[in-house]
């Protein structure tokens, strides 16, 4: 039996021990739950981790001049508190800068604890701004994205933001492959706050995917400045330039306005950032026409023999559809280049509705064409069934339709190229920081729309468009070129068309017989002259010679 003393001294021993077992609980609750936050925050502060920022991958035209590329700039300011004299300071820095010395004198005498002096200054100024050592100055590097021949090409490569995101264009289409992948670093810090060199981790950055585009520079400059002229010229309120290889579908040059410079993006309104040649739609007038002809071709509807009879107007569905001018008696190839209306509908009416969709929709109308480009809209091409008794007589002649620049550029290289649907190229391909090429696109065939027979035969009349026709303002001394113009009217937001308010444009491809270039012009609402054989062609033709000269 145990001793009451024993008992005692075992209940006691019990006590103590639970009170110091609920002592520790206590303060286990104390520091984990209701201070925890404190002790977290002094862990955390022991390790630091920095982020390194990736750089973005380059864009480089086909040739490897760059288009796009990270520079370090330095962004320069000022604690103008802490500058003694701030006139001295100005002359020093004036020059460093290419700033004005009075605005810097101004900025340098402000009130404030901070001031920015300028952004985005070549870091190679950072030696001169050290050995000037102005009191008060500082700087901080930092990336920025570099567009070298901007503003060219500014609605093809587009812009990145702050958070160096794409924003538009090939920026933002590609930003996935271009951004890259930011790495970090950690490490921790004793008691003092000094790096503890065993504990560094080091996560690098890599680099994002560079781009190699089928854009030719030069070509891209002849283009830029003939399509400045031309709205100059013209006061068009739109205008679009493309030029294309019609074999590959690469694009060598596409030019939009109006434009904006990606370089301050910003000061531009988001409407200038869009790129027509794909965002615009436009009744295509007598550009397709020639589709038109080598449908029927193909489909022996009509022969080179066949003759046609032009009034100055024929009647569809109690409809009177008037021509340029009563063009008489004329032979089939005299129907383009004399871009008649009644002869192409006769034409048409014998091809019938039903075959003339299947082309058309065959040469890439009333669909996107794939192009890498953002918000490209896919035009209007109605089914049959949705046509009216007028269609027939509206659809051979670019009425009722609607199609962007590229599209129709596309639709015509077919006849240029032997009768080939060709989807556009703007990339060749992906390489990574060392050249390495990732991922290629070559040249891709959609289908074959006409034979190369029939393709042959329209573009040897679209030839004879620019020697004899409609298209003579389009001509190039000492080369062969086939071509075709079109004056499209603009319709209203009630669907009539508005008075006055037309689409003007050419389509042209070079040297004969095997072309390495095509070239589309559109003018949206010139003023005054308004043909498309007046206006657009001479456009064509100013970039048809520097090209080729």
């Amino acid at each position: 039996m145990l001793s009451q003393s024993f008992i005692r001294r075992a209940a006691f021993l019990s006590s103590l021990l639970f009170f110091l077992l609920g002592g520790v609980v206590f303060r286990l609750f104390y520091l984990q739950i209701l201070n925890h936050h404190l002790y977290r925050e002094e862990v955390l502060r022991r390790f630091t981790l920095d982020e390194l920022l990736a750089l973005r991958g380059e864009i480089f035209d086909r040739n490897g001049e760059v288009l796009a590329k990270d520079v370090e700039v330095l962004t320069v300011y000022a604690c103008p508190r802490a500058v003694p004299d701030p006139s001295q300071a100005a002359a020093r820095l004036a020059p460093l800068l290419a700033e004005d010395e009075e605005r810097l004198r101004e900025r340098l005498s402000a009130h404030a604890s901070f001031v920015v002096l300028r952004a985005g200054v070549p870091s190679s100024v950072g030696n001169a701004l050290r050995e000037a050592r102005v009191d008060g100055v500082y700087w901080v590097r930092e990336t920025r994205r570099f567009y070298p021949k901007a503003p060219l090409l500014s609605a093809v490569l587009g812009f990145v933001g702050k958070d160096r995101k794409g924003l538009e264009g090939l920026e933002y289409v590609f930003d996935n492959l271009l951004r890259g992948k930011d790495g970090y670093v950690t490490f921790e810090r004793d008691a003092l706050g000094q790096e503890i060199p065993t504990t560094v981790t080091l996560h690098p950055p890599e680099k994002g995917k560079n781009l190699h585009l089928t854009i030719d520079a030069i070509i891209q400059f002849f283009v830029e400045e003939a399509l400045d002229r031309a709205m100059e010229r013209t006061k068009a309120k739109r205008g679009v330039i493309i030029v294309n290889d019609p074999k590959t579908g690469d694009i060598l040059a596409l030019a939009s306005r109006p434009s904006f410079d990606n370089r301050r993006f910003q000061e531009f309104p988001p409407e200038a950032w869009r790129n027509h040649a794909v965002n615009m739609v436009i009744e295509p007038g007598s550009t397709v026409k020639p589709l038109v002809l080598a449908a029927a071709l193909e489909e022996k509807v009509v022969t080179l023999g066949d003759t046609f009879y032009c009034s100055g107007a024929t009647r569809v569905h109690n409809h009177r559809i008037r021509c340029i001018k009563a063009h008489g008696q004329e032979k089939l190839e005299d129907v383009l280049i004399n871009s008649c209306n009644v002869g192409i509908i006769s034409v048409a009416q014998r091809l019938g509705k039903e075959k003339l969709y299947r082309y058309l929709r065959g040469f890439g109308l009333g669909e996107r064409t794939g192009v890498p480009l953002p918000g490209e809209e896919e035009g209007l091409l109605r089914q049959p069934e949705k046509w009216s008794l007028l269609s027939i007589g509206a659809i051979p002649i670019g009425q009722e339709m609607m199609v962007t620049p590229l599209q129709l550029l596309v639709a015509l290289s077919s006849i240029a190229n032997g009768g080939m649907l060709m989807r556009p190229r703007l990339v060749q391909r992906v390489t990574d920081a060392l050249g390495n090429t990732l991922e290629a696109f070559p040249p891709s065939p959609v289908r074959r729309v006409v034979s190369e027979k029939t393709a042959r035969l329209v573009l040897s009349m679209m030839e004879k468009v620019v020697t004899e026709g409609t298209g003579k303002k389009a001509q190039v001394v000492g080369y062969r070129i086939a071509g075709k113009t079109g004056t499209g009217q603009k319709a209203g937001q009630g669907g009539r068309y508005v008075p006055g308010a037309y689409y003007s444009s050419f389509a042209g491809f070079f040297p004969l017989p095997d072309p390495r270039f095509g070239v589309l012009v559109v003018l949206d609402e010139p003023q005054g002259e308004y043909y498309g054989g007046d206006i657009a062609a001479p456009v064509f033709q100013e970039v048809a010679e520097r090209i080729l000269r």
